[in-house]
């Protein structure tokens, strides 16, 4: 079963999707990697086991105004527990002309509960595919990404063009990152965003980041830590730099930065001992592209594509 556009928004303002929260399953972690190495991560957010009977993720492929391909999930949630999804492609696809569709790194595979169904199944998303995660067909309790909408390569960080890609420099959120979902987060988004600010709900992760599935932190676990939620913001300027040089900075104490080209090789790695409190600047860098992550003390990663002219 697959909803189209109209059908989704009458679904999701219906009374049906009202929920509490720590209800119901969510999206806890969005892993769009090199390769075919994509996955998610959901989230039991109560103190009963799921049964995924009924629970069904769905892909809104490149802006279509109905789901493209769905899987059926299978399998029962612990309480508190996670449920993860990854690409089933287990070997080298030849596509012909010399292209090559290649399998899902073996260490991906096995942190997997459940392999995604052959191509095209969710898992073979890119950063401008919007997912919806229903239940019973009639109700949605989770969306990633705005159904509907073509961002471009992905959803950005550029609040004023609606967090779309417009080719000005804005940094790629959805695509070659993993997103994991913020402590406070308690329930899924049960209505089309307006817009979606990836930053609003995900820290960012540099890309092929896996080690953190199969556990979340959730403040609906009444046994988890109680984390203080600030605010963060982060900066890197100039942005393009014409000195190979830019100046990095935060209202929280900075852990940990780490620089990778476009094609995901690291450049620069520093740790809290060579980073300053709250700023920190990168020096002598080639023209081209890159992507800066910055940790923050805490765990909260924050990503910015840079331009180096």
């Amino acid at each position: 079963m697959r909803f189209n556009l109209s059908i989704l928004f009458a679904v999701l303002l219906s009374p049906l999707v009202v929920q509490s929260q720590c209800t119901d399953l969510f999206i806890s972690e969005y892993m769009e990697g090199t390769g075919n190495n994509k996955g998610l991560e959901f989230y039991n957010p109560t103190a009963e086991a799921i049964n995924l009977s009924g629970y069904q993720l769905q892909r809104w492929s490149n802006g279509e105004a109905t789901a493209t391909d769905w899987v059926d999930l299978v399998g029962e949630v612990a309480p508190f527990g996670t449920w993860v999804l990854v690409n089933g492609q287990t070997e080298d696809v030849d596509l012909g002309g010399g292209a090559t569709s290649p399998a899902v790194d073996p260490v991906m595979q096995a942190l997997a509960d459940q392999l995604d169904n052959p191509y095209p199944a969710p898992t073979y998303m890119n950063g401008d595919d919007a997912l919806v995660l229903v239940k019973d067909v009639t109700t949605v309790l989770d969306i990633f990404g705005k159904p509907g909408e073509d961002p471009g390569v992905a959803w950005t960080n550029d609040e004023a063009n609606g967090y779309i890609d417009i080719g000005d420099g804005a940094a790629w959120l959805t695509s070659n990152h993993t997103l994991r979902r913020k402590y406070d987060v308690m329930q899924g988004v049960a209505i089309p965003p307006v817009s979606f600010n990836t930053f609003a709900e995900y820290d960012t992760l540099v890309v092929n980041t896996w080690d953190g599935l199969g556990a979340h932190a959730c403040a609906c676990n009444p046994t988890g830590i109680n984390e203080v939620l600030v605010e963060v913001q982060t900066s890197v300027f100039p942005n393009p730099s014409n000195s190979g040089s830019v100046q990095i900075e935060a209202n929280a104490p900075i852990e940990k930065v780490t620089i990778y080209t476009a094609s995901g090789a690291l450049v620069q790695e520093d740790w809290a001992s060579a980073v300053s409190l709250n700023g920190w600047k990168a020096a002598r860098l080639e023209s081209g592209l890159y992507f800066v992550n910055i940790r923050i003390q805490g765990g909260s990663v924050f990503s910015h594509r840079i331009l180096i002219q």
